[in-house]
């Protein structure tokens, strides 16, 4: 099973799901994990731009343009993170893909966590301001 985390800098938790430039992907078998990569964020188009609607990326699209985010995540059961769009949340649900939006900070702590099922979900955290 794979895990993403969204971050900014290899080590905490991100903000904004577009906005990070990076995912920890954490492999993890029989509730212990067994490796930890970093995959660039090259799927939103948001990273480090702002909340700027560039090339392909559009709400708009299938998916409302989260269709590359979701191909660059296919291979993870969940992506934590600390805020993110009502409509990633539900293309993100829709593709198999569990969205868990939380308060913790450091990425590491937020895998042992969750793992242990002890990772407190904030669904507050989904803006709310394009609805």
């Amino acid at each position: 099973m794979k895990i993403a985390v969204a971050t900014n800098n290899g080590v905490s938790v991100t903000g904004h799901l577009g906005s990070c430039r990076s995912f920890i992907v954490y492999e993890v078998e029989n509730n212990n994990v067994k490796n930890r990569t970093i995959r660039e964020n090259v799927f939103t188009h948001h990273q480090t731009h702002g909340h700027n609607h560039g090339e392909g990326h559009q709400h708009g699209e299938g998916n409302h343009g989260h269709n590359e985010l979701i191909e660059g995540l296919r291979d993870c059961q969940a992506v934590i993170f600390n805020s993110g769009g009502w409509r990633v949340v539900d293309d993100l649900r829709s593709n198999n893909i569990q969205p868990f939006l939380t308060d913790e900070t450091d990425a590491d702590t937020a895998i042992r966590k969750y793992l242990n099922g002890e990772l407190e979900e904030r669904p507050e955290n989904r803006c709310t301001h394009h609805e």
